[in-house]
């Protein structure tokens, strides 16, 4: 009975150390900082566009101005934070400022595309 009530105890600790998502940021700095300029809900993505004040800017405008700008592939694994609570795709918002941490690979497009690991809304 001992052993049983022990290894109850040890599964309830491990499960407890389990969580699929966390609202916890990084430990690096993010790899994109800027405005949501769109969101595609079909394609689960969104485009950031660093250094512009708001959305209503043309996008010939960012474009020839060669702002950082990059399409974020929003997958199942993404971790999306809003203000400490970990939420999902329908909470991005065009205009939103945003944090990006992403895999690390980016095609080489204008704008660049790759997969977001993490975002985080920026209040």
């Amino acid at each position: 009975m001992k052993k049983i009530l022990v290894l109850c105890l040890i599964t309830i600790f491990i499960l407890a150390g389990c969580t699929a998502a966390s609202d916890k940021l990084p430990d690096r700095d993010p790899d994109a900082i800027g405005l949501i300029y769109e969101v595609d809900a079909e394609s689960q993505r969104i485009l950031v566009v660093s250094d512009i004040e708001n959305v209503d800017i043309s996008y010939d405008e960012w474009f020839e101005a060669g702002k950082y700008a990059a399409f974020f592939k929003v997958t199942k694994d993404t971790t999306i934070n809003d203000n400490g609570t970990v939420t999902d795709f329908s909470s991005l918002k065009k205009g939103q400022k945003v944090e990006v941490w992403h895999t690390g690979v980016l095609a080489e497009s204008y704008p660049m595309q790759g997969e977001a690991v993490y975002v985080n809304i920026v209040n």
